[in-house]
């Protein structure tokens, strides 16, 4: 993003606060993060659609949920495919870190790239169901008691009493991301990848679980992946184990979660025997100067590394 937009992003924000009313001695004491989030997405989007070129922008919209994003076209004829970027939580579709330098690097180098950011996840933990593999096919308003065991793997034990399954913000999530993989695929690209900060790279795997080969997105990236507080199950690493595809991910193992986390992911991998994992530490990387440009550099090499064109068809030498 340019400065100037980071800059009126973050005036904005600060103005709003700024602008809340002290609450009365009195009252009683509520949280106000959620407020404040809701408060800073809408400010992002308002700045990024003053900001942003109108045909860099689109808007996806599915079961009531309206999503934001930033599209830029590949720069050559024909696309090497697709990168569908999500920030996470608090974070907006130009976001300064990973997001936004990622989408530009990516678009100059040959790729189609659609940047953005999920609804806000509600504050409540629940049990989210399998995601729909396309909108129109959308879930029972209902679900079956009992959730499915290949996503629960790990977790309790099957007799344990579970809470009521809610499938408002997985159904959401899920369809918000697959509207944004046929953007991409409706610009041309054949092979998709996808790339998620935080806690979005758990919404991204649970939209994606069990996705044929030959169904976008083809590879993953994730960012620091955290399990969201929304999500009680199925876990982080039960959907990791589910994830045979290619995946990159990166982590900080100077701290002690990413520490925990590379070595847990790494035995479900091995375990798995999915061969495509790989790990990226980016606690030396961080400490550089220049650390964006050094993740972007590494990004576009992994995703060059795993770029799989379409095979022509024997009968007329052309691609599928």
């Amino acid at each position: 993003m340019r400065l100037p937009a980071l800059i009126a992003l973050l005036c904005l924000a600060n103005h709003a606060a700024a602008q809340e009313p002290e609450p009365d001695a009195g009252a009683i004491s509520t949280p106000s993060e959620r407020v404040d989030a809701l408060s800073r997405s809408a400010l992002y989007r308002d700045v990024l659609q003053r900001e942003t070129p109108t045909e860099e922008q689109r808007q996806l919209e599915f079961n009531g949920e309206s999503l934001f994003g930033l599209f830029l076209p590949a720069a050559r004829p024909e696309p090497l495919g697709g990168v569908l970027l999500i920030a996470g939580a608090g974070e907006h579709a130009d976001w300064p870190e990973l997001i936004g330098p990622a989408r530009r690097q990516l678009s100059d180098a040959g790729w189609h790239t659609l940047a953005i950011t999920l609804p806000d996840a509600p504050d409540s933990p629940t049990i989210i169901s399998p995601p729909i593999a396309d909108p129109a096919n959308q879930p029972p308003a209902e679900a079956e008691p009992g959730a499915d065991p290949a996503m629960l793997a790990g977790s309790e034990p099957a007799d344990d009493p579970a809470p009521a399954v809610s499938l408002d913000y997985g159904t959401a999530a899920g369809g918000l991301i697959t509207a944004a993989l046929q953007v991409l695929q409706a610009e041309g690209a054949e092979q998709i990848s996808l790339v998620a900060r935080r806690d979005a790279g758990y919404w991204a795997l649970l939209a994606t679980d069990s996705t044929p080969p030959e169904q976008p997105p083809q590879a993953m990236v994730l960012f620091e992946a955290r399990q969201p507080a929304a999500a009680e199950r199925p876990s982080l690493s039960s959907l990791l184990e589910g994830w045979d595809k290619p995946m990159l991910e990166m982590l900080d193992r100077d701290s002690p979660l990413g520490q925990a986390q590379a070595a847990d992911h790494l035995r479900v991998a091995r375990r798995a025997g999915h061969n495509a994992y790989r790990q990226l530490d980016l606690a030396p990387i961080q400490r550089s100067a220049v650390a964006q440009e050094i993740i972007g550099k590494r990004l576009q090499g992994w995703l060059e590394a795993n770029y799989r064109p379409a095979q022509p068809t024997p009968e007329t030498g052309e691609t599928p």
